[in-house]
């Protein structure tokens, strides 16, 4: 039985230096990756202290207010001259069967 013991003690100091060897070269990628994107983070972290800014906020809303009253007013006027469109032609549709021509004789008196 000591035998097996050892065998399996061995086996786990093995497996134990091989997660370590591969954390090592994990941690040295992460490490790799993350010099990389050093002027990333730091564009980032400038771009969300310039957003957070009260000024900043202010102007967008106002920005936001006006080109949505903008277009909401466009789409009031769109929907106006919709609604005009269709009630003229409504207008047009009633109309149709009241106007109802009767056939005129041809000059022989015939259709």
């Amino acid at each position: 039985m000591s035998h097996r013991v050892n065998e399996l003690a061995e086996r786990e100091r093995r497996l134990q230096a091989r997660c370590a060897a591969q954390r090592a070269d994990i941690a040295q990628e992460v490490a790799a990756i993350e010099a990389r994107f050093a002027s990333v983070d730091r564009m980032a972290g400038l771009a969300r202290s310039a957003l957070l800014h009260p000024a900043v906020i202010g102007g967008g809303v106002v920005t936001l207010l006006v080109v949505g009253r903008l277009r909401g007013m466009r789409l009031v006027g769109r929907l106006y001259l919709l609604a005009t469109a269709t009630r003229r032609l409504m207008q047009v549709v009633r109309a149709l069967p009241r106007a109802r021509v009767e056939p005129k004789q041809g000059w022989r008196g015939t259709v």
